[in-house]
């Protein structure tokens, strides 16, 4: 991983956005999420964030910053932009998005537009309490270990899910979450 920076990653998910990126019609709910590296102490991360256990849908999960699209946002990375604020006090100008993922359908009916930003150095975090229990540093070593994605099966209600699950120490990344990360960690390691 000696060679994986920041502008490694930038390179890598600018050349995929332009591309081969995945856009999906669908009647389902429209949402957008921000992917945020960041560097620390010489050291990658993913900004994740983990949902109050208030809020009515999702409560508890490990997340993006992001949110469904409302009707006065410009377009989904207006929404991306703007819910990572709200959620995380990141302003727009801190935030230099570098490119943009394949969509993603839920099984609980959202569509997903997800957005890959770089935060710029020593950004300050602003938690929103009542959306937000935890921000979590995803290290990007993780991703790099194939050993810590792994291909769950749950039932929910009267239907069978197949998900990813990630580990990362007791904390449960799975779902729409998960495929995003392992879909990001495929164009990242690729020919690594």
């Amino acid at each position: 991983m000696d060679s994986i920076n920041i502008q490694y990653i930038s390179e890598k998910i600018y050349n995929s956005s332009a591309s081969s990126i995945k856009k999906i019609n669908s009647d389902y709910k429209k949402s957008a999420v921000m992917c945020l590296f960041f560097e620390n102490d010489n050291k990658i991360y993913i900004l994740l964030t983990k949902r109050s256990e208030k809020l009515k849908n999702h409560a508890g999960e490990i997340c993006f910053p992001g949110g469904r699209i409302e009707k006065n946002d410009k377009d989904p990375l207006d929404t991306a932009l703007r819910e990572t604020f709200e959620e995380v006090g990141v302003p727009r100008d801190k935030i230099k998005v570098v490119g943009q993922l394949d969509d993603y359908i839920t099984g609980t009916g959202f569509h997903i537009r997800t957005f890959v930003g770089i935060l710029k150095p020593k950004q300050k975090l602003l938690m929103n309490k009542n959306e937000v229990s935890e921000i979590i540093y995803l290290p990007l070593n993780v991703l790099e270990n194939k050993k810590n994605f792994v291909w769950s099966c749950k039932k929910f209600g009267n239907k069978e899910y197949k998900f990813w699950k990630i580990n990362y120490f007791d904390y449960n990344i799975w779902g729409a979450t998960a495929s995003i990360i392992v879909s990001l960690a495929s164009k990242i390691f690729i020919n690594k």
